[in-house]
Formats: C-alpha cells, sequence, structure tokens
C-alpha cells in the first residue's frame, strides 16, 4: 500500500534512527528507552491523522497535516526531541501546530512547549532551585513587592469559592536571588472571561470547571516565555516568542543510525492501519 507526506515519514527508517540517536544526546539529558520512543512516535501519528481527519469533515477550509512537506514536519519532530520533551501529545510537553504563511503561500508546522514540557525545564535548570505558580482569591492577604522579592501572600481555604483576583509567580535562584511575576485583578478577569466566551463556543469546559489551574497555568506559561530567553533553557540558542512558539531553529544534523527494537505490530503495519483511518 502506498502512502504520502506524513506517514511515509513515520515509515522512513533514517528518520527513526535520527529521532532516536537525538533523544541520546537532549538538552535536558532525560533518558527515553527506544521502545518507549516507538511508542510515542505511533502516538504522534494517530493523533495526526485524527486532525487530518477532522479538517476533512469540517465545514471551512483550514490549513492540514496532510498539506506540510515532510521535511518540516520531521524538523519538528527533532526539534522536540532535541529538547529532550516527549513526541506524544497527550503527555503535554509539546505540541505541534499548523500555519499558513501568506508571504510565500505554504502551510509549516511549528512548535510549542506545553505546561508539563515547561515544568520539565524548570527542573532541569541548574540555576533554579525551586518555583512557585500560584492564585489569589478574593479575601487572601497578598501585597506586591515587585519583580525581585517574593510577594506577601496568606491563602485561606475559605476563599477558595471567591473569584479570582490576580496570580503570581516566584522563581528562586541556586543565588538566592528571585524573578517574579504578577497578574491582577483587572487583567485576570478579562482572561477568564474571554476564556470562558470560548470556552462556550467551542464546547470546552475547562476554565469553566477547572478555573484555578488555567490562571495558574497562565502565568506559568508567561514566566516560562520570560525566563526561557534569559536564562538558556531551551537548545542551540532557541528561543520563544510571545506566543509561545519556538522560533530560530536550527536544523539537528544526522546521526548514526541506532538499533530499534521488534514490536508484535510492525510499522509498515501500523502505517496501513493509519491510512485506512484517513476519511475519504
Amino acid at each position: 500500500m502506498s502512502h504520502k507526506n506524513y506517514i511515509d515519514l513515520f515509515l522512513d527508517k533514517e528518520f527513526r534512527a535520527q529521532l532516536i540517536a537525538t533523544y541520546e544526546t537532549n538538552k535536558i539529558d532525560r533518558s527515553f528507552d527506544i521502545s518507549e520512543i516507538n511508542s510515542q512516535l505511533r502516538e504522534l501519528f494517530a493523533w495526526i491523522t485524527s486532525q487530518v481527519n477532522k479538517e476533512k469533515i469540517s465545514n471551512y477550509r483550514k490549513p492540514s497535516f496532510d498539506s506540510i512537506k515532510t521535511k518540516e514536519l520531521a524538523r519538528c519532530i527533532l526539534e522536540i526531541a532535541n529538547m529532550g520533551l516527549s513526541i506524544n501529545p497527550y503527555d503535554k510537553e509539546a505540541y505541534l501546530f499548523i500555519h499558513w504563511e501568506t508571504h510565500c503561500e505554504q502551510v509549516f508546522p511549528t512548535v510549542k512547549i506545553g505546561i508539563q514540557g515547561m515544568n520539565q525545564f524548570f527542573g532541569a535548570s541548574p540555576k533554579i532551585k525551586s518555583t512557585n505558580f500560584s492564585v489569589v482569591h478574593d479575601g487572601d492577604q497578598f501585597e506586591w513587592f515587585g519583580e525581585n522579592t517574593p510577594p506577601r501572600f496568606i491563602h485561606s481555604y475559605e476563599t477558595d469559592v471567591n473569584d479570582i483576583v490576580a496570580a503570581f509567580s516566584v522563581i528562586t535562584f541556586t543565588d538566592d536571588s528571585y524573578y517574579c511575576s504578577y497578574i491582577g485583578t483587572k487583567e485576570i478577569r478579562s482572561i477568564i472571561s474571554d476564556q470562558i466566551h470560548r470556552a462556550d463556543e467551542n464546547g470546552a469546559n475547562a476554565w469553566v470547571n477547572f478555573t484555578s489551574r488555567c490562571v495558574r497555568n497562565v502565568i506559568l506559561r508567561r514566566t516560562f516565555n520570560s525566563l526561557a530567553n534569559i536564562l538558556g533553557l531551551l537548545p542551540n540558542n532557541r528561543s520563544v516568542n510571545d506566543a509561545g512558539v519556538v522560533v530560530k531553529a536550527e536544523t539537528v544534523q544526522k546521526s548514526t543510525p541506532s538499533e530499534t527494537d521488534t514490536e508484535s505490530v510492525s510499522d509498515e503495519d501500523f502505517a496501513a492501519l493509519l491510512a485506512s483511518q484517513l476519511s475519504q
């Protein structure tokens, strides 16, 4: 059975070997065995297939993964591996997105780091001793002292049912200095209102049912986006822009192929299964 675009990449043994070799020298020195990498790759391509099908049945045309060049998809997957993050989107460490570049009229994939991936980088940084990301409810005691001093914060569990009025982060470095960031009441209310409105439109309810966690993730993302570039958390001079997209990526050089293990379902059969699941 013939395949095209991204399924061809799944079956590419040279790419598979390059992916495994890249994980062996990743930024945060994180270890994945070969079977785990192969499992992550299957999860990723199954997810890509589901995204392609969603676009095919949607009422309006959007860029799809079957429209991008294989080499661009490979570059982004290797970029995630080079950072030391899982390529399985369900691990919430890194995500692939696609966008349309008007100037060249082509579709390109991009990489965004997920919340769990950000936590991996914070934990692996030799410059960071500890992290704290918190929300402030109406009725809590809170006093902000600026970027270099932790705020005064006393939380009472009795206020958990009250509105969230602020969020803050405290990063403690190994030299006992601090980096603190803060989102005030006006912006917090605007973010929550906007996200709940989107949730209503999209049928999603995370911001309705887990508002505190979602707001905490906002301040975590902002802190990471600020410190990733300052501390050099990402490899090969990569950085993140305001949207959280990894930019200035360098091509990962090819490495010597590594030996892979044998699975009960062959990669060819799995690729055929992906192809059969594509909507006609």
